[in-house]
């Protein structure tokens, strides 16, 4: 991987932080954001500061929690600072909108680490997190709803995948619950103690639940770190016994259905905190909350009638990214981005491909798509740059049917799945592009003949970048790290740079250089640095 100094290689493009400051864990995701609005996912750190931890009962921040939360802070604004980090979008949520000194906390936040901060409202909140879950879920003109629980507050959006028809915040979180009601949530849970909490929170929900009643609910999503704790204990309970019964195992860890929550509730309640860390799945950082963020969810499942919820990874800061991609870019194609990245790594990881050596693959192949643009070789667009992405994510996943002529196995696998997002015109390009890693386009392949005449030099081109990347990474040791078109004096130059020397992906790339000269109608220079050695060769 290029370090962070040598990321921001296009003047053109420019990378971003978001942080979101909940009360219970702080989010730090780092985006690299392109010309065209398309944006890639440089790193993301979380971690559970427990602002909120007694703040709600006296309204006001401890000074040990501020103290936590700075510490770390510094650190994230550290991190952005490595990666240059050009733009920071800082959200704080319920547990400092909440407290009276919150916008002294604001203030000396800013201080310690330079990181401003906006606090949001409990709707706008809800808001943007409907933009990150919904954005992630397949298109659907049924009405959805979304539940969020955090540590001091539960979102409760009613929307379809176009927009949102109800948005709710409500002042009960699992870290605000169990400071009410179980102190330091260390001991059991009594049967009585735990229905007195459902009451509570069907009292402060009622007029959401009221106005929920108005809505043809078609299904449940649940995101947040707490309904991804709960569905994961759900299913590691669901291994256990399937382990015992010597069955294979059903559990789904995408699902939570109204009986397995009931379950975990059981198992959580009758352990003390320490007892629950030993629980299976279950993170041992949320022990103590987790049984008020069970009550959360099973109450609203319990007033609202479902009998199962869909769990999403995705959250607050997946919102914040959408928001400003819609804002910075408003003509973009991106906003089913995240959908169609989704539906190609559900497809890649059911055939259980080589993610790291796929992944290396694509950022080559988008090196060369960029570069070349740059130096004037072809004129696709964004369109094009995100289709030969995916197909370099799939370009191998064929060999899960048999390596040989994997590359046909892949086209077949992209042709017949059902990638949700795509026109039919982009899969059979991404299949093709696939194909042709291994062979050049051309007539006497009846697939190419196939194809329609508008996209056969759209395929030639990016197969042709897929067929390089992949070459340079022949060994799956990833000692390319970085490659590049440019313009030299004597003509076109093809530059790579490895940590080490690599003979293997030299001799791949030196006898593939036809290729560009018929794709490109000229000669190529090549050009290897070898960074571990500190000289250039040329071929």
């Amino acid at each position: 991987m290029p370090q962070p100094a040598r990321l921001a290689v296009n003047a053109a493009e420019r990378i971003i932080g978001i942080i979101d400051l909940g009360s219970n864990s702080v989010r730090l995701l780092i985006v690299r954001l392109f010309p065209d609005g398309s944006s890639t996912v440089l790193n993301q750190v979380k971690h559970m500061v427990r602002l909120g931890e007694g703040g709600f009962t006296h309204s006001r921040l401890s000074e040990e929690s501020m103290t936590r939360t700075i510490a770390v802070l510094r650190g994230l604004a550290e991190m952005c600072a490595v990666y240059h980090v050009s733009e920071t979008i800082a959200i704080a949520t319920a547990a400092v909108r909440e407290a009276t000194n919150g916008q002294d906390f604001i203030r000396r936040v800013y201080d310690k680490t330079g990181l401003s901060f906006t606090i949001v409202s409990g709707l706008e909140e809800a808001r943007l997190i409907y933009l990150g879950v919904s954005s992630g879920l397949p298109h659907s003109d049924r009405l959805r709803l979304f539940i969020d629980i955090g540590g001091g507050s539960t979102e409760l959006i009613v929307g379809d995948s176009q927009r949102h028809q109800n948005l709710d915040s409500l002042k009960v979180g699992c870290v605000r619950l169990t400071d009410l009601f179980f102190g330091d949530g260390r001991q059991p849970v009594s049967s009585y103690s735990y229905a007195a909490l459902q009451r509570y929170i069907r009292n402060e929900a009622l007029h959401s639940f009221q106005r929920l009643a108005a809505f043809d609910i078609a299904e449940a999503v649940a995101s947040s770190g707490t309904a991804q704790n709960l569905a994961e204990i759900a299913a590691a309970l669901e291994d256990a016994d399937a382990a015992r019964e010597g069955r294979l195992s059903r559990a789904a860890r995408q699902t939570l259905t109204y009986r397995s929550l009931r379950r975990v509730v059981d198992e959580l309640c009758r352990r003390t905190a320490d007892e629950r860390k030993l629980l299976p799945g279950i993170n041992p950082n949320r022990a103590d909350v987790l049984v008020a963020g069970a009550a959360i969810l099973q109450t609203v499942m319990e007033e609202q009638g479902f009998e199962s919820v869909l769990v999403s990874n995705r959250n607050l800061q997946n919102g914040i990214l959408v928001d400003y991609l819609r804002r910075a870019f408003p003509d973009s194609v991106r906003p089913m981005l995240p959908t169609r990245e989704e539906s190609v790594l559900q497809l890649a990881r059911f055939c259980r491909f080589e993610e790291e050596h796929a992944r290396h693959v694509a950022r080559l192949a988008l090196e060369l798509f960029d570069s070349a643009r740059a130096a004037g070789l072809h004129e696709a667009d964004a369109v094009s740059r995100e289709l030969l992405y995916y197909a370099a994510l799939l370009h191998d996943i064929g060999i899960f049917i048999s390596f040989s002529k994997h590359n046909a196995h892949s086209h077949y696998l992209i042709r017949n799945t059902e990638l949700l997002g795509f026109t039919e015109r982009e899969i059979e390009i991404m299949a093709a592009v696939a194909y042709f890693h291994r062979k050049r386009p051309s007539r006497k392949y009846p697939l190419f003949l196939e194809l329609e005449s508008g996209i056969r030099e759209e395929v030639r081109l990016l197969s042709t970048f897929l067929t390089f990347a992949e070459r340079m990474d022949k060994s799956h040791c990833q000692l390319v790290r970085e490659v590049w078109f440019e313009r030299g004096e004597e003509g076109l130059e093809l530059h790579l740079r490895s940590i080490e020397d690599c003979p293997i992906e030299r001799g791949e790339v030196e006898r593939s250089r036809k290729l560009l000269k018929k794709l490109f109608k000229e000669g190529c220079f090549l050009c290897f640095h070898l960074e571990k050695e500190g000289k250039v060769l040329y071929a």
